[in-house]
């Protein structure tokens, strides 16, 4: 991203010079430090496109990522930015599987050792959490836990839709059709069709059967 405007790019050095000047009786007090970049910044005008180039920069670095996350896990990852370009897939991602019809959003972390399975057209807000293993609390060598890890896979099925900053632990299987509140902590199995919520979670109600098993066979779904 090309920078002609000369007034920045002087701004720039005489920002560095301070910055080198105040750094040997001034480094201790951040807040001080804050204030000074940001008033400069802010003088001079350039603030938002700082603000614009860091923007691009996360935007460009969260795309390597993918881009390196689906070759690792031969998965198309549809990834939907949503206030930020955060996403992390941890673990050994020949285990991770995701439809190409499914979407991530900002602040996802998937754990993925022991393996999670995503079906299609999954939906989820920001903040989501999935875990695939345990640390072995019940252990005779050490406290608070050894360095056995327990696998137990997660599979969501297919037309899930999750709210924000949902956790999924260990083990849990979300059926299809399912919805999960936003917030809420999942342990076991969502049956499916059902509205859950809660920490632990708890059945709410349940969808309409007859009109989502009408809408999927009609292909009014996205």
């Amino acid at each position: 991203m090309p920078i002609h405007n000369a007034k920045f790019l002087e701004t720039l050095k005489l920002y560095i010079v301070i910055i080198l000047k105040e750094t040997v009786i001034k480094m201790k007090n951040k807040l001080y430090f804050k204030k000074l970049i940001y008033n400069l910044l802010v003088k001079a005008g350039c603030l938002a496109k700082l603000e614009k180039l860091s923007l691009l920069i996360q935007h460009y670095l969260s795309d390597l990522k993918i881009y390196r996350y689906e070759q690792e896990s031969g998965c198309k990852i549809k990834f939907v930015p949503q206030g930020s370009f955060k996403l992390s897939i941890i673990g050994n991602l020949k285990n991770f599987e995701i439809d190409s019809t499914s979407h991530v959003k900002s602040d996802t972390l998937i754990e993925c050792s022991g393996g999670v399975k995503i079906g299609r057209y999954f939906h989820t807000g920001r903040g989501l959490t999935i875990f695939s293993t345990n640390h072995n609390y019940d252990s005779k060598e050490l406290i608070p836990y050894d360095s056995t890890m327990l696998k137990k896979p997660v599979v969501i099925k297919d037309f899930v839709w999750l709210g924000a900053n949902v956790t999924i632990l260990p083990g849990s299987v979300i059926g299809e059709g399912s919805i999960v509140a936003g917030g809420s902590v999942v342990k076991g199995t969502v049956p499916d069709f059902a509205i859950v919520g809660g920490n632990p979670i708890r059945i709410i109600k349940y969808r309409n059967i007859h009109a989502f098993k009408l809408l999927r066979k009609e292909g009014k779904f996205f």
